[in-house]
């Protein structure tokens, strides 16, 4: 622990030691400097807008948004792997199947969801609406019922933690 309350004020001056020296020579003029800075890329930009409009907090709120990290993850990271490869070598076609296979061998919720995503938008692109819904449809099914699952658990948890912790009449 130590050595990390160290860091910090050798970090802060070893960072402040180049500003006290550049605060010796003569600043150069505003039209000057404009001239010898780099034009920004357009991502840079679009990031320092989204910043100014935003506020300095949006990376915090942003990391909240993030996928959650378990076991999913990782073959999540295949299929994308994957996907990337079978429409490269032209063979779209059997995406669905691997999507199915997925779904078929899979109880984790993030996971399914993501198939089901995915799936729905192989089933959306030649034009099959009224197949990619269905999926979304059973998807959004799953989902609720695993919703409706895990509320019934906490509620009983609850109820068993206010029984223990009520002494029993006597």
């Amino acid at each position: 622990m130590a050595p990390r309350i160290l860091l910090a004020p050798a970090l802060a001056l070893l960072l402040a030691s180049p500003l006290a020296v550049s605060q010796d020579a003569s600043p150069a003029p505003p039209a000057a400097q404009a001239r010898t800075l780099p034009a920004p890329a357009p991502m840079g930009e679009a990031m320092h807008r989204m910043h100014m409009e935003h506020g300095p907090d949006m990376g915090e709120r942003m990391h909240g948004m993030r996928m959650p990290h378990g076991p999913g993850m990782g073959a999540m990271t295949d299929l994308h792997a994957l996907e990337r490869l079978y429409r490269r070598a032209g063979r779209e076609k059997d995406l669905a199947g691997i999507y199915n296979e997925v779904l078929a061998k899979s109880q984790d919720p993030h996971l399914r969801t993501y198939a089901y995503h995915r799936l729905a938008r192989l089933q959306a692109q030649p034009a099959s609406f009224d197949q990619a819904i269905a999926t979304l449809r059973k998807s959004l099914s799953e989902n609720l019922a695993n919703e409706a699952k895990m509320r019934a658990e906490r509620e009983r948890m609850r109820a068993q933690w206010q029984q223990a912790k009520t002494p029993a009449a006597k």
